[in-house]
C-alpha cells in the first residue's frame, strides 16, 4: 500500500476526520486550549447556539464553530453556530446573548 492510498483510508477514520477537522480550525485562527475538547463539543451540539435550529448537513443549518477573529492570543471560540448566525453581521448580538446564556446567578446584568 503506498502512501496516497493509505491517506484516502485514513481521511475515512475518526482520528482522520478529527485530525482534518482541528487542522482546520487552526489554519482559519481558531484558538482552544484543548482541541480534542472543543472536537467533542462540537460532536455532540446538535442545536445552534444563537437561534436553537437543529444542526444538520444541509448548507444553511450545517455546523460552524464561531470565534471572534480580534482575538489572537486566547481562547476565540464563542460557540457552535448554523452557517446562517456564523455569517450574520450581528457578532455583538452573539457576544451578548452567549455571555447571557452562560451568566451565573451572582454576575451582574450584562445587558444594563
Amino acid at each position: 500500500m503506498n502512501k496516497s492510498e493509505y491517506m484516502k483510508i485514513y481521511r475515512n477514520t475518526y482520528k482522520g476526520r478529527k485530525s482534518k477537522r482541528v487542522s482546520d480550525w487552526k489554519r482559519a485562527g481558531i484558538l482552544f486550549h484543548n482541541y480534542d475538547t472543543l472536537y467533542d463539543i462540537f460532536m455532540e451540539t446538535d442545536e445552534c447556539d444563537f437561534c436553537g435550529c437543529r444542526l444538520n448537513t444541509d448548507y444553511k443549518t450545517r455546523k460552524c464553530c464561531d470565534h471572534d477573529h480580534n482575538i489572537d492570543d486566547a481562547d476565540n471560540v464563542r460557540g457552535i453556530l448554523c452557517h446562517t448566525c456564523n455569517i450574520r453581521d450581528v457578532y455583538t448580538t452573539i457576544d451578548i446573548y452567549l455571555a447571557m446564556k452562560t451568566k451565573t446567578k451572582n454576575e451582574p446584568d450584562l445587558l444594563l
